[in-house]
């Protein structure tokens, strides 16, 4: 062995450990995911929510191989990225509920040993497909919450019970009473939109009593429940001070009505995602709620589900009621519900469009073109075209019917119409 050698060899044997600190550090930067474990803001993404969620149950997973990695490398890894692991949290099999349990009663995370690293979850996801999901398993996550202090977001998809009443639909108590309980001061968000079991009322309110710094709330239908036939023992929706993003189906606004109805209980509201289904008796409690609370809400996410000769008389509501809307996106059955000659509120200056029939035949373009050739919005600047698909079909399959409608509007459009991506549409 050369002098050379054994010097390096020396040096190498004898060279200072490397900081704990900057482990953490490329430990953190290896395992972050900007804007999924935690709540900084509304949510950039325009795609109806089961898309965006499916987008980030991918990316969790992925994040968590990464994590299991980490740890497997030696015992002084495993040590310092361990909550790491924890930060987030994703249940997608009944099976596993047992395991989280046990791994959450036994592990302790680094130096101070007395912290359990349920300590370091910011995020669950729990999306389980199971359809034979039994009331043990709830019972189960109940008591896995509680292993959560400083949840900020939480997702819950859940299967009906076995012996559940099909229309009660109820979201066991044990498990909202766990999250109002255990994390109820750091929740941010809290949805269980795409839920089959979902919170009765009365669990609903008492989990928004306890969580003063909700940021985002998506349960747009509560489960009926026998309490619901006592008006006199029926809770106040609390006041929300902190609420800016909340999702509504008109229908079951009563819900969210406080019993003060001339009380707006969501002064910081900035966002509302609605199902557009009202019948007409509702209208009347449908739009003083808007005008109500609705004042400073800058976007607006419309799920709309009716024949298209409607969708302007919801225009029509957003124009008279929320006077600051500037983002207004709107999802539809397909591209043959936008009818020419529509009016948007005055503010507005983002469209966004979304056609649940991503494969349309060319007349149905045709009919976009169409709108978009005489929609009227003054202060309108950008419409885009939100679903990667529906681009792509309209390239790679209609692209000589995209160019001569492109070509026909240049003279009559004034705004951009933007791809999924913002660029434009044919550049």
């Amino acid at each position: 062995m050369t002098f050379k050698a054994i010097s390096n060899d020396s040096t190498a044997r004898n060279s200072p450990p490397f900081p704990p600190e900057l482990w953490l550090t490329i430990f953190s930067l290896a395992t972050d995911l900007p804007g999924l474990l935690s709540y900084d803001g509304l949510t950039p993404s325009d795609l109806p929510r089961p898309f965006v969620k499916e987008h980030e149950h991918k990316l969790l997973a992925e994040s968590l191989i990464t994590k299991r990695n980490i740890i497997l490398v030696c015992r002084t890894w495993h040590t310092l990225a361990t909550k790491f692991l924890y930060r987030s949290v994703l249940v997608t099999r009944p099976a596993t509920l047992s395991s989280l349990l046990v791994a959450l009663d036994s592990r302790s995370s680094g130096a101070a040993r007395s912290v359990h690293v349920g300590w370091w979850t910011r995020r669950l996801d729990v999306v389980i497909q199971d359809d034979h999901c039994e009331a043990s398993d709830y019972a189960l996550l109940a008591n896995i919450i509680r292993r959560f202090p400083n949840l900020s977001i939480v997702n819950l998809s859940m299967p009906m019970l076995p012996d559940n009443d099909s229309w009660l639909l109820q979201l066991p108590e044990s498990v909202v009473m766990a999250l109002a309980e255990s994390c109820g001061p750091s929740l941010r968000v809290f949805d269980c939109s795409e839920s089959i079991l979902r919170p009765c009322r009365e669990d609903l309110m008492k989990l928004i009593a306890a969580a003063p710094n909700l940021s985002v709330l998506r349960c747009p239908i509560c489960s009926p429940s026998a309490r619901d036939k006592s008006p006199s023992a029926r809770l106040d929706v609390p006041v929300m001070t902190k609420l800016q993003s909340v999702s509504l189906m008109s229908v079951f606004l009563r819900d969210y009505l406080p019993d003060d109805r001339e009380a707006n209980h969501f002064p910081a509201l900035r966002k509302l995602t609605y199902d557009c289904i009202p019948p007409p008796f509702l209208d009347h409690t449908w739009k003083h709620f808007m005008r109500l609370s609705c004042a400073n809400v800058t976007t607006v996410h419309l799920d709309y589900s009716l024949q298209a000769d409607c969708l302007q008389k919801e225009l029509d509501l957003l124009s008279e009621c929320c006077l600051s809307l500037n983002d207004l996106v709107v999802s539809i059955r397909s591209w043959t519900e936008i009818n020419p000659n529509l009016t948007l509120p005055p503010s507005v200056s983002y469209l966004g469009l979304h056609s649940k029939l991503h494969k349309a035949p060319a007349f149905h373009f045709k009919q976009l073109f169409a709108a978009l050739r005489t929609i009227s919005g003054s202060k309108l600047k950008t419409v885009r075209l939100l679903h990667a698909d529906a681009v792509e079909d309209l390239r790679e399959n209609h692209r000589a019917l995209l160019e001569s409608e492109l070509a026909d509007s240049s003279s009559c459009v004034t705004f951009r119409i933007e791809d999924n991506e913002g660029h434009l549409l044919m550049a």
